[in-house]
């Protein structure tokens, strides 16, 4: 019987070190819009909905990436993704996005589609934030060439 405890006990052990040394291996979430992982710079931004205001239905934006959300509290998000030592766009195979927080239960991974921001390739989704409170992006962007996605996560505080 002891024999029987005591390997489940390093078994414990094992799963707990192995658990906080992934944890350890995960990118940190920091405030601010902009962040380097792997160098990769990644800078985000979103645009309220109403102050974007609706496009037109004969525009692109209107059909993009679903549509802008029909409820409040509506935000297009908007990525872009650069090499940090020369500063030149990164080609990227995938790029997805996560979100969770008030409203958003667990990480919800969704695509985000390539769009031209002034002339730049960056990606966009449209999000809902229902309400005031902290909310996680979790940015997932796989270089061209790579299997393995580089990630990056932002914490987004939205008042009142």
């Amino acid at each position: 019987m002891q024999l029987a405890r005591a390997g489940s006990s390093r078994t414990f052990a094992a799963i707990a070190v192995l658990t906080i040394a992934l944890a350890a291996c995960a990118p940190r979430a920091v405030k601010g819009q902009s962040q380097v992982v792997d160098g990769l710079k990644f800078d985000y931004g979103l645009v309220a909905e109403p102050a974007a205001g609706a496009p037109p239905a004969s525009h692109p934006d209107a059909s993009m990436h679903g549509g802008p959300p029909a409820q409040p509290n509506s935000y297009h998000v908007v990525l872009s993704v650069a090499d940090a030592k020369t500063g030149q766009k990164i080609d990227a195979s995938n790029v997805a996005m996560g979100l969770s927080g008030p409203g958003h239960p667990g990480t919800n991974i969704a695509p985000m589609e390539a769009m031209m921001v002034n002339g730049q390739a960056s990606y966009g989704h449209y999000v809902v934030l229902p309400e005031p409170g902290s909310y996680e992006f979790e940015f997932r962007v796989t270089p061209s060439g790579k299997h393995q996605p580089v990630k990056a996560r932002f914490i987004l505080d939205r008042p009142a």
